[in-house]
């Protein structure tokens, strides 16, 4: 029988060890007095008759920790240092026996309530849930932390380093070498000056100037360092944006107007005009920015990133956004100062950054600024899937809005939409490959990966004339996620039919969820209807690969800081859907990876942490086990060389790769693999 493979991604799920040591640590000093007198009688005396140099506090946080032991010597942590030179083999295997002995199950279950109770009170989700099935599984099968962050994730390589998101990360694990970001491309041309070249920049700049029209930006307010929100947008795209058009082309800065998308998202609720230090606060720091270039008055409209940046295709949202642009619809505000207050009142009713109504900024003569026939409009936001909706409306491309509308299973109606309306398109790069046809110019073109995995291996069973064929599963919001992205940015494969792609609608409007900050009130999402839906299609035995997103940790994990219980209870959801799904895959004969595509919910934060996940690698015989040394780590992009060798093809598929642009080779950023086979 040939192998099968089933990797489930649980989407924004990392880990923290750090703080999870501290969580351990806190919970032992705060055990009951006979709590602690039983672990120090029926526990550490068996551990330190074996192990007399363990303190009862590291025989706790060995004893009750629920990662497996081999992550937490990662050379940038170091939190066990008390074990070197220990046979960590033999401390696992005394652990494992004193926890099945009957005699301690029940104090077990009240210490594990106390580490509970301890994780809530530190605001960590991970362990404030209750997850046996994925605790078990990552003890039980070779586990190994995942780096989804920084240049491993296709990012510049800055400190503090480019957060992950679920974009880069199914790229990244879409691919067998590291997948490069656009942003990263962008940089790097800054870098070497040819951003200040770029034929498309310079014809968009030079068509405002030219014509004297107004030359309008969009731009997410977020991305001035790596940690703050640097995924939809980087600040220093746009510091040399303008320093091209207001400087070296001469633009007149009164033609000059920023729509002003706020984050919150990627970085604090607040960020647009709280600051910490040297961070956020960025409406004051655009503010600054344009008063560098006597362009101070440019602000001209505001809108939150739920409304502006929609991806679910929600027509309300598009609309809102259209006609804050087009028409100058929103909260007015006189001016600078009158937006910031309007932005706090939002605050004050715990309405954030993400969710700000459109906010109209009159110019310095009270003018409300609208889009103009024959105007430049100038998207400066990279991420593909939040700006496809926006500027198809501008373009005004109805079928294509149509079609992917009906896709979540939607219809426009398209009443609000100018007919009239011509704009001159510019965008940073490609949203989507059918926006050019209705006449958006991209600045930057999108390549599909060269070492896609799915596009290879699709061709390599062609050629071998073996049979194949791969199933992709996620719920509407991570849609593109399990499709385009996944695909190295491919909208298709050359060879459909190896694909079977199913999508289970996300909640809408009609159960209460207008925006992905409502997703509280769901935390179950639609994780058991992926798991049905996985379920039925494993049983065809039609799969030689499934592939199966659960979104529910990122989704809610944006929204831990406000809503803390349903993060746990959407933690405890896809931990039951785990169950059901690894259960069945396994009696099917399936190889299972475990991973994840970047962390979120392990951080008390509404944004995506720096944290590593965790990839566990589960088979059905035993057989498998890690080829890494334990402290190190592996990367989203090796995961799919495991994959080629659970199907024996690495060495076949390594011979047939696209040449490896020299920098990836230099940066040590080629995929391994990093599993070997004990039997087969």
């Amino acid at each position: 029988m040939e192998p099968k493979v089933l990797e489930i991604v649980i989407d924004g799920y990392g880990y923290d060890p750090e703080l999870e040591i501290h969580i351990l640590k806190s919970a032992f000093a705060g055990l009951a007095a006979e709590l602690k007198e039983e672990f120090l009688d029926t526990i550490y005396t068996k551990i330190s008759g074996q192990h007399p140099k363990i303190t009862p506090e590291t025989a706790f946080i060995l004893f009750f920790n629920r990662n497996p032991l081999n992550i937490y010597f990662e050379k940038n942590h170091r939190l066990l240092k008390q074990l070197a030179g220990q046979n960590l083999e033999k401390i696992k295997k005394l652990l494992h026996s004193l926890k099945e002995k009957e005699a301690n199950q029940d104090f077990i279950a009240r210490a594990k309530q106390v580490i509970r109770d301890t994780a809530a009170e530190k605001k960590y989700a991970v362990w404030a849930a209750e997850t046996p099935t994925i605790d078990r599984l990552r003890r039980e099968y070779p586990s190994i932390s995942t780096k989804t962050t920084g240049i491993e994730a296709g990012y510049e390589d800055l400190q503090p380093e480019v957060q992950g998101n679920s974009e880069t990360g199914h790229q990244q694990l879409g691919n067998l070498n590291v997948a490069p970001q656009i942003p990263l491309e962008i940089s790097t041309d800054i870098k070497t000056g040819k951003f200040f070249k770029n034929p498309v920049l310079v014809q968009a700049i030079k068509t405002a100037v030219e014509k004297k029209v107004n030359l309008n930006i969009s731009f997410m307010v977020s991305g001035e360092f790596g940690d703050d929100g640097r995924v939809h947008s980087c600040w220093d795209h746009l510091e040399n944006f303008l320093e091209l058009a207001l400087t070296k082309h001469k633009l007149d800065p009164g033609k000059l107007r920023i729509q002003a998308i706020l984050d919150g998202r990627d970085c604090p609720l607040k960020s647009s005009l709280e600051k910490e230090g040297d961070k956020y606060g960025f409406l004051y720091k655009l503010k600054d920015l344009l008063t560098k270039y006597n362009a101070d008055d440019g602000i001209a409209w505001i809108i939150g990133r739920g409304i502006a940046m929609d991806r679910d295709y929600e027509e309300e949202r598009t609309k809102k956004d259209y006609l804050l642009l087009v028409n100058g619809e929103g909260h007015i505000a006189n001016d600078f100062q009158g937006a910031a207050a309007i932005i706090q009142a939002f605050h004050k009713d715990e309405v954030f950054d993400p969710s700000i109504e459109p906010i109209v900024v009159r110019d310095k003569n009270r003018a409300i600024r609208k889009l103009e026939n024959n105007d430049v409009f100038v998207d400066l936001n990279f991420r593909a899937d939040r700006q496809r909706a926006r500027i198809a409306s501008l373009l005004r491309a109805k079928d294509f809005l149509q079609m992917q509308a009906a896709k979540k299973r939607k219809e426009w109606k398209f009443k609000w939409l100018k007919e009239d309306l011509k704009l001159d398109v510019y965008c940073i790069t490609e949203y989507h490959p059918d926006l050019e046809k209705y006449g958006a110019k991209i600045v930057y073109p999108i390549r599909p990966h060269d070492h896609n995995f799915l596009s290879i291996f699709s061709r390599y069973f062609k050629r071998k004339r073996i049979p194949f064929k791969y199933l992709l599963t996620a719920e509407s919001n991570k849609s593109v996620h399990m499709g385009y992205f996944i695909r190295g940015r491919r909208e298709s494969l050359e060879a459909d039919e190896v694909e079977k792609k199913f999508v289970i609608p996300s909640y809408g409007e009609e159960d209460d969820i207008f925006t992905d900050n409502d997703y509280y009130k769901t935390p179950h999402m639609k994780a058991l209807a992926i798991a049905g839906k996985l379920l039925n299609e494993l049983a065809s035995g039609n799969y030689n690969l499934a592939i199966a997103n659960i979104s529910n940790p990122d989704m809610l994990g944006h929204l831990v800081n406000r809503h803390f219980a349903p993060c746990v209870r959407a933690l405890e959801i896809t931990d039951y859907a785990v169950k059901i799904i690894v259960e069945f895959a396994l009696k099917e004969g399936y190889y299972i990876i475990m991973t994840s595509d970047h962390g979120n919910i392990d951080e008390y934060s509404s944004s995506h942490s720096l944290n590593d996940i965790i990839t566990t690698f589960i088979s059905p015989a035993g057989n498998i086990a890690l080829n890494k040394e334990s402290g190190e780590r592996i990367r989203l992009f090796d995961i799919p060389w495991a994959i080629a060798e659970i199907f024996n093809i690495s060495g076949e598929i390594e011979n047939i790769l696209p040449p490896i642009p020299a920098w990836t080779i230099e940066k040590g950023l080629v995929g391994e693999t990093p599993i070997r086979f004990l039997s087969r």
